[in-house]
């Protein structure tokens, strides 16, 4: 340090000034703050450094010295334990003046590192070092080298073979407990407490016995790895017995390559401690026990998102409950929602039966889905995951074959049970997932949000369902209104399981057919029409597959999701055409035949609504809606129903589609008081829809937009002319610029485009 500035506080500054005029000098501090500079600097003829390791003969000679009028300047390290070194110091004759060095500031550590560096540093980079060296100068320094750890190591060498070792278990990340530490290093208490004395001493063990971050780093680094596998070897062993936490030290022996089959043990208890937070992980540590069950291994897997290697591990012919959990969950996110049921239905625990009921039931086979759960029921709930089996096999059965309402409630009280370990369950759905699909088929939007929302929260990205918890809040605020929103928490780019995959194209098709761009609407069909290839049809997929089926009507591509369609009526019907599964689906398809003009099957629909009414209060909001629709698009407008009707959508969450009525009613009445009011319904719908855009209409001037609800209602250019007191030739430029910013080739896509876009806040 003879060629760094001596950085001291302006206390220790003043001490030493009185220091150098005294007749002795006793200079106090850790390994590293700069005694021996300052002994250099001091005029006593008698020096002394490293005090602390004097014996009480070099005390006596010493003594003798300073007697025959010697002056002496000592350094010392703090060694409480050094009677002979007390000795000398209380002994001395004449003024002693005693300076005790403490560590930099982080200010002084910044300027220390601006001195060695030759360039100003920041605070941060200063901050930093002054907490992996503890201000220490001799450390810093050691930290601006080109090679740090190296530089370091020479503080390790005075160090007893004790000292060492003990730093390196606690770099390991052995707890501060000393009779741990005497056991793990085969020491008695007296050895240990004195190495910990050593290492504080040297400023290597911090106060509280963390070690100084630089010196655990470089003890780590610079020890052999034969010497680290066997310090952590005994580490896990020795805390495994003890049933304290060891996936530290499995981790590390992990890096070392450490496999042993003595520490299956260790390993398994490692993998139990990291599954929830880090399955991968634990996915490894189970692969490294090599023993125990297999269902550990493919659930870790599974949470990690590695189904393939989760069901490899997996024995169908001999899985246990947990084990056939893995294997149906990996089917149904994968769309094979039927065959994970009947899978589960082989199991005696309470809540696969419960899965094993909600996939039968999502492949329309009511019937083996009752007798499940008839024999589920027989069996008593030996555990809260048994209860929550039980209820979500009653739930499922209800939405089917009981009053709707009933069902939803019991579903989100359902959603509630088991949710503080959802995120780290192996399960071919969430309870809140099916809970919130089960409002929003309902009409009970509000209700899905705030489950979801929780759910989102919770997940913090993590967990098998955490991307359908998201996804279905995107269906939520897309149904809502609120474009913007679902688009942000759609991450379409992710790559997912067919049953997201499927959902998380539906929605990115949904989103560009409510902006109008029929460009971009072409470009998110393929993906969209993909995915629902790779998905058979399911109960619990039929909002993304009219989704889909909507878009697809929108650009001439019906025909390739009328197999599919087929399969969800069928289905449905196997099913009894349950109410609540079946409007928002009847609802959808309804919109798609509207598109396509096709006045038998746009009759079904409404038939299939019609039927549904007296049982769900949602239903008969749709019912009553849709008729008012497809009146108003014949020229046959009753303002005050359609009003009613915008308010009972309103009123369920679905604001865009009431907007919307009140201004498709509007444009196609011939009673401009009547029009007058119901486009004042459809701003007013609109305008609670979160702020967000205006979907495609924001594109649009506000003059294109007055043209393009006009044109939507079928009028003529010159019409339209003549009622904005424009000439046709200026109207038919106004269009011109409408199609291209549209993406519409001709008038009848221009027209398609328009259905989806409001265009209510025209004036």
């Amino acid at each position: 340090m003879s060629d760094t500035p001596l950085l001291l506080d302006s206390g220790t500054a003043r001490t030493l000034e009185r220091a150098r005029g005294a007749d002795h000098v006793v200079l106090i501090g850790p390994a590293g703050c700069g005694k021996t500079t300052l002994l250099r600097t001091l005029k006593q003829p008698i020096v002394v450094d490293d005090a602390q390791v004097l014996g009480d003969e070099e005390v006596d000679r010493l003594l003798e010295e300073v007697g025959a009028g010697g002056r002496l300047a000592l350094a010392h390290r703090l060694w409480p334990d050094n009677r002979a070194l007390g000795r000398l110091i209380s002994e001395l004759p004449g003024s002693v003046v005693r300076v005790h060095l403490r560590p930099l500031s982080p200010g002084h550590v910044r300027s220390l590192a601006t001195h060695v560096l030759g360039a100003e540093v920041s605070e941060e980079f200063a901050r930093h070092l002054h907490e992996r060296t503890g201000g220490t100068p001799g450390f810093v320094l050691d930290e601006l080298a080109p090679e740090p750890r190296i530089a370091f190591a020479r503080h390790f060498d005075g160090l007893s073979i004790a000292a060492s070792d003990l730093l390196l278990a606690r770099a390991l990340g052995a707890p501060f407990d000393v009779e741990l530490l005497a056991t793990v290093l085969a020491l008695d208490l007296p050895p240990v407490s004195h190495a910990v004395e050593a290492l504080r001493s040297a400023g290597l063990l911090q106060i509280d016995g963390a070690p100084l971050p630089a010196a655990a780093d470089a003890i780590e680094v610079l020890a052999p790895a034969e010497q680290r596998a066997d310090l952590l070897r005994k580490l896990a062993l020795t805390q495994a017995e003890r049933a304290q936490p060891v996936c530290g030290y499995a981790r590390l022996l992990l890096e070392l390559g450490v496999v042993d089959p003595g520490l299956a043990d260790v390993f398994t208890a490692a993998g139990h401690e990291v599954i929830d937070d880090d399955p991968a992980l634990a996915a490894r540590l189970f692969t490294a026990a090599g023993t125990g069950s297999s269902a550990l291994l493919a659930r870790a897997r599974a949470l990690s998102g590695d189904l393939d290697g989760a069901v490899d591990v997996v024995d169908l012919e001999h899985a246990d409950a947990d084990a056939l959990l893995v294997a149906a969950t990996v089917l149904t996110l994968r769309g094979q929602v039927g065959r994970g049921g009947e899978l589960l239905q082989r199991s005696d625990n309470g809540l696969a039966l419960g899965f094993a009921v909600t996939g039968l039931l999502g492949a329309g086979r009511l019937g083996e889905a009752r007798t499940v759960q008839l024999g589920a029921r027989s069996q008593p709930a030996r555990s809260l995951t048994d209860t929550l089996g039980h209820r979500l096999a009653d739930v499922v059965l209800e939405t089917v074959t009981g009053p709707p309402m009933a069902a939803v409630a019991a579903a989100v009280a359902t959603a509630g049970v088991n949710q503080a370990g959802s995120r780290a369950s192996v399960q071919p759905d969430s309870p809140t997932a099916l809970a919130a699909l089960i409002c929003v088929h309902a009409g009970e939007l509000t209700a899905a949000k705030s489950l979801l929302g929780r759910a989102v929260q919770g997940d913090d990205g993590k967990g098998l369902h955490a991307d359908r918890h998201q996804l279905l809040l995107a269906c939520v605020e897309l149904l809502g209104g609120d474009a913007g929103t679902a688009q942000q928490l759609t991450r379409p780019d992710l790559i997912r399981e067919p049953r997201e995959a499927l959902l998380a194209a539906a929605l990115e098709l949904g989103i560009t057919r409510r902006a109008g761009d029929l460009r971009a609407l072409r470009s998110a069909w393929e993906p969209a029409q993909q995915a629902l290839v790779v998905h058979p049809v399911d109960l619990y997929t039929l909002i993304p597959l009219t989704e889909i089926a909507v878009g697809a009507a929108r650009i001439g591509q019906f025909h390739r999701v009328e197999t599919h369609l087929d399969e969800a009526w069928t289905l449905l019907g196997n099913l009894g055409n349950p109410p609540l599964w079946s409007v928002l689906p009847r609802w959808n398809a309804f919109h798609a035949t509207l598109l396509l003009g096709d006045d038998l099957a746009t009759k079904e629909h409404l038939t299939a609504l019609d039927d549904a009414a007296d049982a769900l209060p949602f239903a008969r909001a749709l019912s009553i809606a849709a008729h008012c629709w497809s009146q108003a698009g014949r020229g046959d407008v009753d303002h005050t129903r359609v009003e009613s009707a915008a308010q009972e959508l309103h009123a369920h969450g679905m604001r865009a589609d009431a907007a919307r009525l009140a201004g498709h009613a509007a444009m196609h009445t011939t009673d401009r008081k009547a029009m007058t009011q119901l486009l004042d319904i459809a701003r007013q719908f609109h305008g609670t829809n979160g702020g967000q855009g205006h979907g495609g209409a924001e594109v649009l001037s506000e003059r294109e937009q007055e043209v393009a609800a006009l044109v939507r209602n079928g009028l003529t250019y010159r019409e339209v002319g003549d009622a904005l007191f424009i000439s046709a030739k200026t109207v038919e430029h106004h269009v011109t610029r409408i199609r291209n910013k549209l993406g519409a080739k001709n008038r009848r896509e221009l027209e398609r485009a328009l259905e989806d876009i409001d265009l209510t806040t025209t004036r």
